[in-house]
């Protein structure tokens, strides 16, 4: 009784579940918390099958460009020829890399299947924009009128044995 009420701020929640295999997200609104919307329409994917989750994985071009996430960007590295494969950069399953890093700074780099590299936290922004900007599209299908700014709580997991540094290096990929 003697903490006093927040007044929320914001109009639905979107938690990220950034995996080390596959990734995907909810939301719910605010004004109806306990109904839990979660991400079934993922591109790429088996037909007719609803997916909850994507693979984590990632697709820049040559130019280290945003190409694509999940079954699209899976699908479509190993549908290139593999000489032109070589110029790509694919990351998968690269989540765990920060964890198991034991020097981990903001300047550490992932390497590409292809042996390319590029620094993680560039990595890991490419991928936390593709799922901010995929459920803010599935927001506006869903609710035309939510507001533009500040209308979204974001979370995202990390997992509970992680060090400070990796929870920081999220944060701050997340930013």
């Amino acid at each position: 009784e003697a903490r006093s009420q927040q007044t929320i701020s914001f109009s639905v929640v979107v938690a990220i579940d950034f995996g080390t295999t596959s990734s995907g997200y909810a939301f719910s609104f605010s004004s109806d918390p306990e109904a839990i919307h979660m991400m079934r329409k993922w591109e790429g994917g088996d037909p007719g099958v609803a997916n909850q989750k994507t693979p984590t994985s990632l697709l820049l071009t040559p130019e280290g460009i945003f190409h694509s996430f999940g079954y699209t960007a899976r699908d479509y590295y190993h549908d290139l020829d593999p000489e032109e494969a070589r110029d790509w950069f694919y990351f998968e399953k690269f989540k765990m890399k920060i964890h198991s890093t034991s020097d981990l700074t903001m300047k550490t780099e992932l390497e590409a299947v292809n042996g390319k590299k590029m620094p993680a936290l560039e990595v890991f922004a490419h991928a936390l924009r593709f799922f901010k900007q995929h459920a803010v599209q599935e927001l506006k299908d869903q609710c035309p009128s939510l507001p533009e700014r500040d209308a979204v709580r974001w979370v995202i997991t990390v997992p509970a044995i992680w060090k400070q540094p990796a929870k920081q290096f999220m944060r701050e990929a997340a930013y």
